[in-house]
């Protein structure tokens, strides 16, 4: 059985729009926490000055990931993008194939945007615990 697809992203918060990401920041949560009962976790994490953000998405697979990606361009997108420069992506597992090919496409509209995707799962647990 394959395990849980991960997507890692890591940005650079623009000078003077820290509050404007900490908005985004907040209803990205909620989007995820109400109506993306299929992402097994969701983490944001911030460097002490709060320049540097990664958020840390768990899926319980491809569908979950596209889901996602779906809610996030529609809802989420332009007041993320105008508050951080993404820089890296990192997908761990394998995405659809048109979702693969759309993330791989990201850096021809970003072009200081990484992707990379290892797609093969070699083993490891997922441990589910009460927060």
């Amino acid at each position: 059985m394959a395990g849980p697809l991960i997507m890692i992203s890591r940005a650079v918060v623009k000078t003077g729009q820290r509050e404007t990401y900490e908005a985004h920041l907040r209803e990205a949560i909620d989007m995820v926490r109400t109506e993306e009962p299929n992402m097994l976790g969701f983490h944001n994490y911030a460097s002490e000055d709060a320049t540097e953000v990664v958020t840390i998405q768990v899926h319980s697979g491809p569908d979950s990931l596209d889901r996602h990606l779906k809610l996030f361009n529609e809802r989420l997108s332009e007041r993320a993008y105008a508050s951080v420069d993404v820089h890296e992506i990192d997908i761990y597992g394998a995405p659809n194939p048109d979702t693969r090919e759309y993330l791989e496409g990201l850096p021809e509209r970003m072009p200081d945007l990484s992707v990379r995707v290892l797609p093969t799962d070699a083993g490891g647990f997922l441990r589910a615990r009460d927060a």
